[in-house]
């Protein structure tokens, strides 16, 4: 599998969409372009431009999770040792989710969610 591109990640404008926001990488002071964000329900929406700052954090939001998994499991191996609790439960609540979000990311396999509006008996 590849890796991402490295960031910064910054949210542009593409001269050929000067309505929908892009996510460029700037690499060595070249910008490369990742992505465009469509409005969802239309030019008003607001949604695209949400869309692209998320999109854009994307690289910090991943380095930093991966910062915090060996302080998230700390935190399990520190609440396991107390005995079952809410705060052993939550705790890895909270490693699981980690663990499930760095799985997505790093899975080879697109992770694909079927729209049931898509999909019908008569299809």
């Amino acid at each position: 599998m590849g890796q991402h591109t490295q960031g910064p990640w910054i949210v542009n404008v593409d001269p050929r969409y000067p309505n929908e926001p892009c996510i460029d990488a700037v690499i060595d002071g070249v910008v490369w372009h990742i992505a465009l964000c469509h409005n969802a329900a239309g030019p008003d929406d607001g949604s695209a431009e949400a869309n692209a700052r998320l999109i854009a954090a994307a690289p910090e939001l991943l380095a930093s999770l991966k910062a915090a998994l060996p302080l998230l499991r700390a935190e399990v191996e520190k609440q396991t040792a107390a005995g079952e609790s809410v705060a052993l439960r939550t705790a890895r609540s909270r490693y699981e989710v980690a663990l499930s979000v760095l799985g997505k990311i790093d899975d080879a396999r697109p992770q694909r969610q079927q729209h049931s509006e898509y999909h019908s008996e008569s299809h």
